[in-house]
């Protein structure tokens, strides 16, 4: 640590001690000294000793001080250093027994501590120009000291003698002093510094008063304890605000001061009044007086500017106020993206119609969730404006468009019977046929909509919305971009999938899932079987795949549901592996399971946590995966071929995937589709595939080095019309239904014996 940090600590511990013994020493002289000879030089010297320690205080605060504080200490500084100057060249004079000049060095000096001691306090104002509030404060300045310096000279200063000239420029520069004091008084917050500074300005200005009466200045007096204990209240205050880092904040008076100062101009008239009545007015008095009421109407004027004004702001709040509520009771009411009314507006314009018939649409984008997912929400959000747009252009008359989700709109048009309300909807269905362009891409668009009819489906709010939303839902689920009018065998569809949908939670927590397997024989022989899912609902009876496998995929269940029948598959198989009857197993596998990124993963590790050889599992895929990603698709069945796992093409020939796709993936087999064999047409005909099809399909087959299996062989003509056409490789009832293990191994046994037999 250097010897100068070491000082100023010092300095900064005992500073505020030494400044109170140097004031308390000066007063202790003062009042012993005049019993002796020679007391000037010890009043005197005491005197100038508190000063220039004062000087130092402010000195070194100014040294230390924050940034934001060192002009003000800086300008503190300098008018103390001048007032000890002029005190010096004072006490010089008495030491030597020389009277003071009416207007000496000293009184240049005094005048530059003014100087400074008002630049330092306006530097604390902190004023604005061009404010009326600045104005009105400086007018309440101004009149404090006008009143003032009219009761001063009225009551203390109008005598026969005459007035010291420096005396009465000292209480002229006060009142300047006074009326910056209170001008920065009103501008800072009421602390410890500011209240010091501006206390010893009141005891400098009441030395100075009593200098002027007085009119002779000698050490010792009155005004030396008023001087030096107002010079060390200014450097203590100075002290204590050095490390301040904000040059101050706006005072706000308390109320009853508040109070006070709003009623200031009439008091400042009621007492000028008052000298004017008590004494014999001097034309001093006169001036003062007449000073004192110009300002006083000045202050005035800038109370009624100050209403003028309030009452502007508070007419202009008023009016913001009502903007903003309007636009927050548009926005509770509106959507924020589209501008289309909400759910809480569309809700009362329905409430409304329902006075008589009225059509509800429940309008939902189809593949809207795509688009954000690939291109981000302003994307969607930009898509959702366009479609705004062009449902609003083909809006009929009296129809109410409204946005109650992310891609859900809802409309309804008052007094539409059943053939307006189709209409409508197709017209709305046709403005979303062509595709957008945004973003550089072209968009496709289209959208599924459900019809309610008022008063036939529903009276009520909630009930149209509810049936014109399963209406949107059957349409959706019959291929999008249609429009399903309301029908109460669609209410009862609903129930009946949330109701299939909650038991199949329920069963597969509850193990409700069985396990059947159908053999597949190429010729008479077994060569593997199909895991085929069974459930038997506790509530519900015997459930068939057909009828709840969609709900499962559709609401997810088929994920935790199709791992189940590959781990119960693999098991099985892994038995008759152990037990000598190796017999390969095939398990139906849906899109969705094979999109999961760790379906090839739980594959591997379930065989190899059975121990089971690949080559006994065959997994059946669907074209629709094939559709999906056909890059992705062939290098997971590649991956899946590698490990030894057989792979087989399900329902042939009812999709959409081409020949070429085809091709390009990792297959062993084909599954020749039902419908072949019996197929259905609109009218419900049997209509069977004729040989010329059979033909190419088990031809194509071959050619591309996969076995051909068909599926769904019932009856005797069949398997003949088959085995002539080259199939070896067949699945029906009429060799077998899908039996549990116990019965398969039954069957297998009895089977193997005719074979031999």
């Amino acid at each position: 640590m250097t010897i100068q940090a070491v000082n100023g600590r010092a300095f900064e511990r005992h500073a505020e001690t030494a400044l109170l013994l140097a004031v308390g020493l000066h007063a202790a002289l003062v009042s012993v000294a005049h019993l002796g000879p020679g007391h000037v030089w010890l009043t005197g010297g005491a005197y100038l000793f508190g000063q220039l320690l004062c000087l130092l205080i402010a000195a070194e605060a100014y040294r230390q001080g924050h940034p934001a504080q060192r002009r003000l200490l800086g300008r503190f500084a300098l008018a103390l250093a001048a007032l000890w100057l002029g005190d010096a060249v004072t006490f010089s004079f008495e030491l030597r027994g020389l009277p003071l000049p009416e207007l000496s060095v000293a009184d240049a000096l005094y005048a530059a501590y003014y100087l400074l001691l008002g630049g330092a306090l306006l530097s604390l104002t902190r004023l604005r120009l061009r404010s009326l509030r600045t104005l009105a404060m400086t007018l309440d300045s101004l009149i404090v000291m006008t009143l003032l310096g009219t009761v001063v000279w009225t009551f203390l200063l109008s005598r026969p003698a005459p007035l010291h000239a420096a005396g009465a420029a000292y209480v002229t520069l006060d009142l300047a002093l006074i009326a910056l004091g209170l001008l920065a008084l009103r501008q800072q917050r009421l602390n410890r510094p500011v209240a010091l500074i501006c206390a010893g300005l009141a005891l400098i200005v009441g030395g100075d008063l009593h200098f002027a009466l007085v009119g002779a200045y000698t050490s010792g007096n009155r005004a030396d304890f008023l001087y030096l204990w107002g010079t060390a209240m200014q450097a203590l205050g100075l002290w204590w605000r050095r490390d301040q880092s904000v040059r101050g904040v706006q005072w706000r008076p308390p109320r009853p001061v508040r109070v006070w100062l709003a009623a200031f101009p009439y008091l400042t008239g009621g007492l000028t009044c008052a000298a004017l009545l008590l004494t014999r007015p001097a034309p001093v008095t006169l001036w003062g007086a007449a000073l004192t009421f110009l300002l006083i109407l000045l202050r005035q004027s800038t109370v009624l500017e100050e209403n003028r004004l309030l009452a502007r702001k508070l007419r202009h709040t008023a009016a913001e106020l009502e903007r903003r509520g309007s636009l927050l009771r548009r926005q509770a009411r509106h959507d924020v993206l589209t501008g289309l009314p909400n759910r809480t507006e569309f809700e009362d314009q329905l409430r409304a119609a329902l006075g008589g018939p009225a059509a509800v649409m429940f309008i939902d984008l189809d593949g809207f969730k795509d688009v954000n997912d690939t291109f981000g929400h302003p994307v969607g959000d930009e898509l959702l404006r366009l479609v705004t747009a062009r449902l609003r252009a083909h809006l009929p008359a009296r129809a109410t468009l409204a946005r109650v989700g992310g891609d859900e709109f809802t409309l309804v048009l008052p007094g539409a019977d059943e053939r307006q309300a189709l209409s409508a909807a197709r017209q709305l269905l046709g403005s979303l046929r062509d595709p957008v362009e945004m973003a550089g891409l072209t968009l496709p668009l289209s959208a599924s909509i459900g019809v309610s009819l008022a008063p036939r489906d529903g009276t009520d709010v909630t009930t149209l919305q509810r049936r014109a939303d399963t209406a949107m839902y059957h349409a959706k689920r019959s291929g999008r971009g249609q429009v399903q009018l309301f029908t109460p065998s669609l209410d009862e569809q609903r129930r009946e999938r949330f109701a299939l949908e909650a038991a199949l939670r329920r069963a597969l927590h509850a193990r409700e899932f069985t396990l059947h397997y159908q053999p597949q024989l190429r010729g008479t022989a077994l060569e593997s079987v199909e895991a085929l899912l069974r459930w038997t609902s506790p509530s519900l009876g015997p459930v068939t795949p057909g009828r709840f496998i969609p709900v499962a995929e559709q609401c997810g269940l088929i994920l935790p549901i199709g791992r189940w029948v590959r781990e119960r598959a693999c098991e099985q198989a892994a038995e008759w592996h152990r037990q000598g009857r190796a017999l390969r197993v095939a398990v139906n596998v849906s899109p969705l399971e094979f999109a999961q990124a760790d379906f090839v993963p739980h594959v591997q590790a379930t065989l190899a946590r059975l121990e089971l050889p690949a080559h006994l599992l065959e997994l059946e895929v669907t074209e629709g995966v094939f559709v999906q990603d056909l890059a992705g698709t062939a290098a997971k069945l590649q991956e899946l071929r590698r490990a030894g796992v057989r792979i087989s093409v399900d329902d042939f020939g009812v999709q959409h995937a081409s020949l070429s796709a085809l091709m390009a993936l990792p297959a062993d087999a084909l599954k020749l589709d039902r419908s072949f064999l019996s197929g259905h047409d609109a009218l419900g005909h049997t209509r069977a595939a004729g040989p010329q099809v059979l033909r190419a399909v088990h031809t194509l087959g071959r050619d591309l080095n996969l076995d051909v299996l068909a599926e769904g062989v019932e009856t005797p003509e069949q398997h003949a019309l088959l085995r002539d056409l080259g199939f070896e490789y067949m699945q029906g009832f009429l060799f077998s239904p899908a039996l549990p293990p116990d019965e398969l191994d039954t069957w297998r046994a009895a089977h193997s014996t005719s074979q031999h037999g």
